[in-house]
């Protein structure tokens, strides 16, 4: 379908080395979205960010009723379509070698997090972000300028967040944990920590540390969060 032949496209982009880590995982996490979309509309649901989490919270509750197995077979096979788009779009037989490799244990999940939280704070990550987002691009004060700018930031921080937290460092945090270097061990660090996507400690680690990421960034997350409300009103 489309979906898979964007996938391709980005993996294309990959060979060629002609485009950022950063914007062709921006391109994957949009597509992987529009499919999700799709999906729910078929449902009964707004294609858009408001039917998602709308679809989310009704999905959630329905499996807090369900059986056990029910809701992990319904878990495992949200991480299996996350998997399968990420090998699509960065080509690399992820499910082939996570099968093999066998999952990471909660605990070392969280271990791992943990670690990746902690760096997220360091002083110089936090100078790094606030000085590459000091000086706006807004060219006047309307929402859309305002956008912009914003969205720059937020790309400044997935950027530093990648080259920085998870690949900076000798070794880094996926290379030390087995994952390999550079761009590969990033997106097969991704993969594994599928796994325990939904963890509550993880989310916790990871949205302290993120908080203050953006905070450096000169992101107003209340007003952003304010915005995101009012939208989807």
């Amino acid at each position: 379908g489309v979906g898979k032949r964007k996938l391709e496209e980005i993996a294309a982009e990959k060979e060629k080395g002609e485009t950022a880590l950063v914007d062709r995982w921006q391109k994957m996490i949009q597509i992987y979205l529009q499919a999700q979309c799709h999906i729910i509309s078929l449902l009964g649901y707004t294609p858009d960010d408001r039917g998602i989490t709308l679809y989310t919270t009704h999905l959630q509750y329905a499996l807090n009723l369900a059986p056990p197995e029910q809701s992990e077979q319904l878990r495992k096979s949200g991480r299996d379509t996350y998997r399968v788009v990420l090998e699509k779009a960065f080509s690399l037989p992820l499910t082939e070698e996570q099968a093999l490799k066998g999952e990471l244990s909660i605990v070392d999940a969280r271990n791992i997090m943990h670690k990746v939280s902690m760096r997220m704070q360091e002083a110089e990550v936090l100078e790094k972000v606030a000085t590459l987002c000091s000086v706006s691009v807004a060219m006047n004060n309307s929402p859309e300028a305002k956008q912009i700018d914003m969205m720059r930031k937020h790309t400044v921080v997935q950027e530093v967040m990648v080259k920085d937290v998870y690949l900076g460092g000798d070794p880094s945090i996926a290379e030390e944990h087995g994952f390999g270097k550079g761009e590969d061990g990033y997106v097969r660090f991704q993969c594994a920590m599928a796994e325990h996507q939904g963890d509550p400690l993880i989310t916790q680690y990871v949205g302290t540390a993120m908080l203050k990421l953006l905070q450096s960034a000169g992101i107003d997350v209340e007003a952003m969060q304010a915005l995101e409300a009012m939208q989807k009103k």
